[in-house]
């Protein structure tokens, strides 16, 4: 299974936010959409980062919880680790996994067309594992469809 499997199934939305916005913005957009990060653009619609919930949690816990004058890009990954829509999904597990990171870009011939969590990976390996499952019990006991 491709990653490109596991977007048709959950979405190519991807939230974004501007890299000099403060983090307290960054937080409400987490909060009020359900997601663990945001990719954030800098002023020529590049992307120049990725910010996470973690990334948020930390540095509002190390400034006495002043996330309303921290800004974004002082604080977000720079180095993203991106993903290709024809990779595997294995793969990427792993690299997330030895990475420990939880959410990977997309791309799409150097295009973002999506974000994948750890979460959308293994319930997409669990449901491959699952059909594969109940096709080979078919096939061992003889029932066709």
């Amino acid at each position: 299974m491709q990653i490109r499997d596991v977007l048709k199934s959950k979405g190519h939305e991807v939230l974004t936010i501007d890299e000099n916005r403060t983090i307290f913005q960054a937080m409400d957009i987490l909060i009020k959409n359900s997601v663990g990060s945001l990719i954030v653009m800098n002023a020529e619609g590049k992307i120049s980062g990725i910010f996470s919930e973690r990334d948020a949690l930390r540095e509002c816990y190390k400034n006495q919880g002043n996330c309303a004058e921290l800004i974004v890009k002082d604080f977000m990954t720079k180095n993203i680790i991106f993903a290709e829509s024809d990779d595997n999904i294995d793969y990427v597990l792993g690299i997330m996994t030895n990475n420990r990171i939880r959410h990977v870009p997309v791309l799409k011939n150097k295009i973002l067309v999506g974000i994948v969590s750890i979460g959308d990976i293994v319930k997409a390996s669990l449901t491959e594992q699952q059909f594969e499952n109940k096709y080979l019990m078919d096939y061992i006991y003889g029932k066709t469809s």
